[in-house]
């Protein structure tokens, strides 16, 4: 089923975001003060998502999903400092209250149906808190485990998740996240600018082949 295929995709989602979240944490490259508001929302935003999975046309939505990814990768190339130095200054009444809103929002999106949730977390760090590449990385891959497990715990619960075939996945996917995220922290941004615009051209072209065949 629809609902078996997304379980068992945010188990194994869930091995390589864990790891990932793992690698970043000890090298220090989450910014708490701001996370620890956001994670909440992700949760929730998450949790809903994946309740309303079914109720909504996909191919539609997955249009506009192209398009918004194919905009990221674009304005990436673009705009050559984004992501080059650290410029966050500082968490704010006013960054408190759209981060909630984009954790909510992201959260959502993740739990109903997933593909890209990365590249979104990524560019919004970017652009609008101004994150360096590798912090950028580091504090979605976070929000990305949160919500990974939120909607995990849902399709579970339903009976919706395939362990057999998502363990063996998971693993595989937590040995790669392993390997890119240790990459990541120790080549910086010259490595994960153009990996991030390459993933999200593929991913872009990948979701084209779904929505047009």
């Amino acid at each position: 089923s629809p609902y078996a295929a997304l379980g068992t995709n945010k188990l194994a989602g869930t091995f390589a975001s864990s790891i990932s979240t793992l690698t970043y944490m000890r090298s220090g490259r989450i910014h708490w003060s701001l996370i620890r508001g956001m994670i909440p929302f992700t949760l929730v935003g998450a949790w809903l998502g994946a309740t309303t999975v079914l109720h909504v046309n996909q191919r539609y939505l997955q249009l506009t999903i192209f398009f918004a990814i194919v905009i990221i990768a674009i304005l990436t190339l673009v705009r050559r400092s984004l992501g080059k130095t650290n410029a966050f200054a500082g968490v704010t009444t006013g960054i408190r209250i759209s981060s909630s809103i984009a954790a909510f929002a992201l959260g959502f999106y993740d739990g109903f149906i997933g593909p890209g949730t990365g590249s979104f977390l990524l560019f919004l760090f970017l652009s609008a808190y101004r994150f360096d590449f590798v912090l950028a990385a580091g504090n979605g891959r976070v929000l990305n485990f949160a919500s990974n497990i939120a909607a995990l715990v849902y399709f579970a619960l339903h009976g919706e998740v395939a362990l057999l075939e998502g363990l063996p996945m998971g693993i595989a996917m937590m040995i790669g996240a392993r390997i890119g995220s240790k990459m990541a922290v120790k080549r910086g941004v010259p490595f994960i600018r153009p990996l991030f615009v390459v993933v999200s051209l593929v991913l872009a072209i990948k979701m084209a082949i779904t929505v047009f065949h």
